[in-house]
């Protein structure tokens, strides 16, 4: 079990690394822009299709608020990977996940799926640490015998 809980930390504590180097620059609106262009750059230099192209003033606050966000939740997994925060940060990349597919859908930049099968991979490991975590936990918690009720009226 101990080495369950060691796996899980282990995992959050990857996912919220890749989180600050992908996302700490998005947090900071003059490095957003040019993280932007870069990124954008790399994509048209492997040929990947799709492009950035312009974004106004309210999409990079937007950029910035999500940037900052997702680097302040890094930096709360790092501190503490537990069971509950990698549960929570699976629920996060799912939701992600689905947005990113939806742009990928769209359009947007194909480094974007490059991005979004890094999600896949981190989320489907912390999903499957969480999950064999909780398992262990309560397997040790059952009763070894039969179904038991308790022995008093439930409360009216």
């Amino acid at each position: 079990m101990s080495d369950l809980n060691v796996q899980l930390a282990r995992a959050v504590k990857t996912s919220a690394i890749y989180d600050l180097v992908t996302c700490l620059p998005l947090a900071l609106p003059g490095v957003a822009s040019v993280y932007l262009m870069v990124l954008d750059t790399v994509n048209g230099a492997v040929g990947l299709g799709g492009q950035v192209g312009e974004l106004s003033p309210l999409a990079m606050m937007f950029i910035n608020f999500l940037g900052s966000l997702i680097s302040i939740w890094a930096v709360l997994r790092l501190i503490n990977p537990s069971w509950a925060n990698g549960l929570t940060d699976v629920a996060v990349r799912t939701l992600f996940s689905i947005a990113m597919l939806n742009a990928i859908f769209h359009g947007v930049p194909g480094l974007v799926a490059v991005l979004w099968v890094c999600e896949l991979g981190l989320l489907l490991v912390q999903a499957y640490l969480v999950h064999r975590v909780w398992r262990a936990e309560h397997a040790a918690v059952r009763p070894t015998s039969a179904a038991t009720f308790p022995s008093h009226a439930p409360a009216e």
